[in-house]
């Protein structure tokens, strides 16, 4: 008999504090990609190319129709060919990206809160010298993250797009030099609190 009461008081326990939870989610993402061409002196050619998605998608929904959702995309590409004779040819690129999500919904009428970062650094670099030669770099980045968080107070949501591109072109004949930088640095943030 005392073993069926305790069973029901934490039944009746569990069911109560679940009523009243919070829904949380957290999403880190980091990305790192990058491509290199070095050309020494000689008769050379070379050729690069990668393409990179990632997709995060995460949602939660609470016991009172709360529900909280996160997602992340990326696609990040990138190209290059270079060549030369007797020249020393050099092609570097390189992306990064960090993304991060955060948020608490209550569930039922509780408060809101949102925390959204998103940023990314993109460099290209080619350089030729000596004999003739060229190179041909492209890079291209989309980034997106969203988040939406509702319940019975209402709904709040955020959303980050970036979209970046970097070509570079570089070619000479024996006995000049030359060199093309690009560099891109985004970065954004986004807070929210309802309460």
């Amino acid at each position: 008999m005392s073993k069926v009461i305790t069973a029901s008081i934490i039944c009746v326990l569990l069911i109560g504090s679940s009523a009243m939870a919070d829904l949380a989610n957290s999403q880190l993402t980091s990305i790192g990609v990058g491509n290199t061409i070095d050309l020494l002196r000689g008769e050379q050619q070379a050729n690069a190319a990668q393409n990179l998605v990632v997709d995060n998608v995460q949602c939660v929904t609470g016991m009172c129709n709360g529900q909280a959702h996160e997602a992340l995309f990326a696609s990040i590409g990138q190209v290059g060919d270079a060549w030369g004779h007797c020249a020393l040819v050099g092609l570097d690129q390189q992306v990064s990206a960090i993304g991060l999500q955060s948020q608490t919904i209550g569930d039922g009428v509780a408060p809101k809160a949102q925390l959204q970062s998103l940023d990314m650094m993109a460099g290209q670099v080619l350089g030729r010298g000596e004999g003739a030669g060229g190179a041909n770099g492209l890079q291209t980045v989309v980034l997106t993250e969203d988040q939406t968080g509702t319940n019975a107070a209402g709904t709040m949501s955020e959303s980050s797009r970036i979209l970046g591109m970097q070509t570079g072109n570089v070619y000479g004949e024996p006995g000049s030099t030359a060199m093309v930088t690009s560099q891109m640095n985004v970065s954004t943030t986004q807070e929210q609190l309802a309460m």
